[in-house]
């Protein structure tokens, strides 16, 4: 079933492990809606044909109607107890495994008794011939008048085959291009291998070897169908699959590999990676995987396994396997042919060694793969390695590199009109653009990013790129219009499962709710981020958690707590690198110590990580909490200076936010050294009302404190 575009980029945007929750927590909901209505009773059938992930759906199915007014009833075909271990062994699950013994005499002559002319004596030496079991017995009764001068046959497959034999030659070819089909087919599919004649399919059902099933047919046994399958010519049945992989061609790439591979066609192993990358286009990766695998042992032509392992790579990049998808990129590169092929394998191992650190090692795979794509014309792959190289310089510092890299790839992905990496590199840019401090160019990045993606369902990198579009317009001076959409951030993010964006996002929220003063609502967004945080193991965003929780300690006047979580804070950032946050994690302590010589070295401390190199967001961040650090030691020039460093930095692309806290500074220094006059409470009265329509409402504090003083002063004049 198709997918709306809003459902489907909700989809997309979902890591495998959420869609996977997501589907067996709807599947429980249904059946408690249901069971709540009234009791039910499910049932599945034949589960030993489950793949791994579906028994794990049917055991998660087993916890949910232990605790509710349900039955579960699964039928399956094994050998002894083994189903039984394994499901016991892989889920826990509650069940109880009832072995179906074979029927009683009686049991046998009530069946016996349904089959209208079956004589007496005949029906006792089929019943005595089945020995209880209830499918020989139906099949043996069913053919009671035919063999009943001839005896009964010795098993079910020479039963099926003697009465396939009696059949019109016309029924017996419809039967067997059945076969090949399988167990359940659309007359559709029959009728095209039978030529496009008809296949009048009625006398089957009434002869008992087919039934209707929905819109299609089925063997009425799978015995049957084996009996009949087993009874062709080999020549016969891999013709009829060659031409089963026609009828399904487009319309079903796994059922077309399928046929292709029994009937022992070379286009087999192709076949099977179209139909993995159709399954992993669908998140069926489990079953993607085992197509892979299928292919592999098929494939001769080095061509098919470097597709086939590049494929295999990838999906298992998207499970999270590194290790396997490693050695599947590897083993790719060591049949490579020629460029195209390792520039592929190159690109799949340089997003691997990304993901595991190993930053010099995607480089230069990258660097190997950028030579080849360059040799073959493979504008799609350049546009891909720029982005990667782009993603690359980010964790590198490397400012300039980020915004070259992911123009390169913005430019080529325009060239040939590749909408998917054109939203991947406007992220990418947007991401450069914050780092060098460039705001509102950022925000411009991400918001077109976002259109694009909306425009064409690309979920999960409009997910990763909502909490930023949040951030930077908070940053651009607009805390209100922030805090919707940090808002929106958080709930997209929750909704598919993207962690690192929920973190991100209640991040934003907290920001935004700091400025406008709304601490209670602040502290519902410093637990998620800290769980956020420890669920990703990022101790970067595990420190940032602890900043705002050492913030709202300050403004509460809870000094020691505040103290103790900026610590933390600090000491995390020295572990991971302090130019993530380093620098404002020193603000925040330079505000809440009563020790003037923390705070002179904390302030002294940011100052040279500002130098240094670290990320823009330092720069606003840290200078802010210096300005009001300072004003709060009655740090005149000190507090001045920082709004110059302040005003110097945003120079580039100056901000709403950048201009007011400037301005603010230079008017609280101005009244604390002592100007009074009118023009000087005229610009304090003018940045109350800025702030209070952008949304900077602690910030104006200050400036109402200074207001009403002087309001005071005058009464009391």
């Amino acid at each position: 079933m198709s997918l709306a575009l809003d459902d489907r980029t909700v989809h997309e945007a979902m890591d495998n492990a959420m869609r996977v929750r997501g589907r067996r927590n709807v599947l429980t909901r249904l059946v408690q809606r249901a069971s709540l209505q009234q009791p039910r009773v499910l049932v599945v059938e034949d589960i030993h044909w489950s793949d791994a992930s579906t028994l794990r759906d049917l055991a998660g199915l087993s916890v949910t109607v232990a605790g509710c007014p349900a039955m579960l009833v699964m039928t399956a075909r094994t050998l002894g107890n083994s189903l039984d271990q394994s499901w016991r062994a892989a889920t826990d699950a509650p069940c109880s495994l009832v072995e179906l013994g074979p029927l009683s005499a009686g049991e046998a002559h009530e069946m016996a008794e349904s089959f209208a002319g079956a004589e007496a004596d005949l029906a006792e030496r089929c019943i005595e011939r089945a020995a209880g079991n209830p499918l020989f017995l139906e099949q043996l009764l069913s053919n009671a008048e035919e063999t009943a001068g001839t005896g009964v046959p010795g098993s079910v497959r020479s039963l099926v085959q003697a009465r396939l034999d009696r059949l019109d030659p016309t029924d017996k070819t419809v039967l067997q291009a059945a076969s090949v089909l399988g167990q359940i087919f659309e007359k559709e599919a029959l009728d095209y291998l039978v030529d496009g004649t008809g296949a009048a399919l009625e006398p089957l059902v009434l002869d008992r070897l087919l039934r209707r099933q929905g819109s299609g047919f089925m063997f009425h046994h799978a015995l049957i169908r084996d009996g009949v399958y087993d009874g062709l010519l080999k020549s016969r049945r891999r013709e009829l699959h060659r031409r089963a992989a026609q009828w399904y061609g487009e319309r079903e790439p796994v059922l077309r590999a399928v046929h292709l591979d029994r009937a022992g066609d070379c286009e087999a192993a192709r076949a099977y990676c179209d139909a993995a990358r159709s399954q992993a286009s669908g998140y069926r990766y489990e079953s993607a995987l085992q197509l892979v695998e299928r292919g592999l042992e098929l494939a001769d032509a080095r061509t098919d396994r470097v597709a086939l392992d590049c494929l295999r790579g990838n999906i298992l990049h998207d499970v999270g396997d590194m290790t396997s998808a490693l050695e599947a990129f590897e083993n790719a590169l060591e049949v490579a042919a020629n460029d195209a092929e390792r520039c592929r394998a190159w690109m799949g191992r340089a997003t691997v060694k990304r993901v595991i650190d190993d930053l010099d090692g995607a480089w230069a795979d990258l660097d190997c793969a950028a030579a080849a794509a360059t040799a073959e014309d493979l504008l799609h792959e350049e546009a891909r390695i720029h982005f990667l190289r782009g993603n690359l310089c980010f964790p590198r510092g490397d400012i300039d590199g980020c915004i070259r890299e992911h123009g390169r790839s913005l430019a080529l992905a325009r060239e040939v009109r590749d909408a998917e990496q054109e939203a991947a590199a406007l992220g990418g840019l947007g991401d450069g653009e914050y780092m060098r401090g460039r705001m509102i160019s950022a925000h411009d990045a991400f918001s077109r990013c976002i259109e694009l993606c909306q425009r064409h369902g690309f979920g999960r990198i409009e997910v990763a790129n909502l909490p930023m579009r949040a951030i930077t317009t908070w940053f651009a001076g607009e805390a209100k219009a922030g805090l919707d959409a940090a808002l929106a951030s958080v709930t997209a993010a929750e909704k598919v499962g993207h962690v690192r964006a929920a973190a991100v996002a209640h991040h934003a929220v907290w920001h935004c709710l700091h400025d406008l003063a709304d601490w209670d609502r602040a502290w519902e967004h410093v637990g998620p981020a800290l769980q956020c945080a420890r669920e990703l193991k990022s101790r970067r965003f595990e420190g940032e958690a602890l900043a705002f929780r050492a913030e709202l300690h300050r403004v509460a006047g809870r000094r020691g707590e505040a103290l103790d979580d900026i610590a933390e804070a600090l000491a995390i950032s020295r572990e991971t690198g302090m130019t993530y946050l380093g620098a404002t994690y020193l603000g925040v302590l330079a505000r809440a110590t009563d020790d003037v010589a923390v705070f002179g070295s904390a302030l002294a401390e940011g100052e040279a990580w500002l130098a240094a190199g670290a990320v823009s967001h330092n720069h606003f961040l840290f200078r802010r909490d210096a300005i009001d650090a300072c004003i709060d030691w009655r740090r005149w020039d000190d507090a001045a200076h920082h709004a110059a460093a302040l005003e110097d930095y945003a120079r580039r692309e100056p901000s709403a936010f950048s201009a007011f806290f400037v301005a603010r500074a230079r008017a609280l220094v101005s009244y604390g050294k002592g100007n009074r006059d009118l023009a000087s409470l005229n610009e304090l009265r003018r940045l109350k009302q800025e702030g209070g329509k952008s949304g900077f409402l602690y910030a104006i504090q200050a400036i109402d404190a200074a207001l009403s003083r002087e309001r005071e002063a005058k009464h009391s004049g």
